[in-house]
């Protein structure tokens, strides 16, 4: 798998910004950028042989010299395959961008719309009280049982949560994984933090918090760290707390 060049060459990639239409070797042809993040670029690519969609996310090398982290992450995405909210691992393949290798490693693409780009398409830029408690739900659901293993996500935010509307409800998945270190409470929590944020942003964010009905303001809690962790230690706590909501 070659982008160009073969040999190596010390040059850091700040980024890749593959265009559309770019062939990856001769297996993959890149179709547009999913989103990017401090480990790397995720992007929609085509297999030519089949014409199959996947997603790929290409490590810059400076960040992961000797493609450890890409091997946890995959690890880390197989281990918890049974999770629905996660994108599936496929596979791993080395290419060379600026002759650094890079490692890319291939998973299923994640229909959908990133929320951010969802939420803009709304009117006023958000959702229902009612319509951001399911889309909430939905993400404490999938993540619950990730934290339940004692994993940790790393990296929830509206550009990194891919959503559609399915039915009355949404179906969500998470993009990707920040995978640094060994799992921990506090990183655990930092989900959590992450996640009211989130909700926070589906609502309106300060704009609108005013307005907001009592059962969006016990859950946001001013957006202040210690009463949002005092209430909610994991995923699972949201999820419960969300079904037994007295209205």
């Amino acid at each position: 798998m070659r982008i160009v060049g073969s040999m190596y060459r010390p040059s850091k990639v700040k980024r890749f910004d593959f265009p559309s239409g770019r062939v990856v070797g001769s297996k993959y042809t890149i179709e547009r950028p999913l989103g990017s993040g401090w480990e790397g670029e995720v992007y929609v690519i085509t297999e030519r042989a089949t014409g199959i969609r996947r997603a790929a996310k290409f490590f810059y090398p400076h960040r992961d010299p000797m493609g450890k982290a890409a091997i946890s992450y995959a690890r880390k995405l197989d281990a918890l395959r049974h999770c629905p909210i996660l994108m599936q691992y496929h596979h791993q393949e080395v290419a060379y961008v600026s002759r650094r290798k890079v490692t890319v490693v291939i998973s299923e693409l994640v229909e959908g719309q990133k929320l951010s780009e969802f939420l803009a398409q709304q009117p006023r830029h958000r959702l229902s009280s009612f319509e951001a408690l399911h889309v909430l739900y939905t993400l404490a659901k999938g993540i619950s049982p990730i934290h339940a293993r004692g994993e940790y996500h790393g990296d929830i935010h509206d550009d990194n949560i891919m959503i559609r509307r399915q039915g009355i409800g949404f179906e969500v998945k998470l993009l990707d994984f920040f995978d640094l270190g060994r799992p921990s409470k506090s990183k655990i929590q930092k989900d959590v933090l992450n996640l009211v944020q989130v909700f926070h942003t589906i609502v309106g964010g300060r704009e609108h918090y005013a307005e907001q009905p009592k059962v969006v303001k016990e859950i946001v809690r001013g957006l202040k760290d210690s009463l949002i962790l005092e209430r909610f230690q994991s995923a699972g706590d949201i999820q419960r707390h969300l079904e037994n909501l007295q209205w």
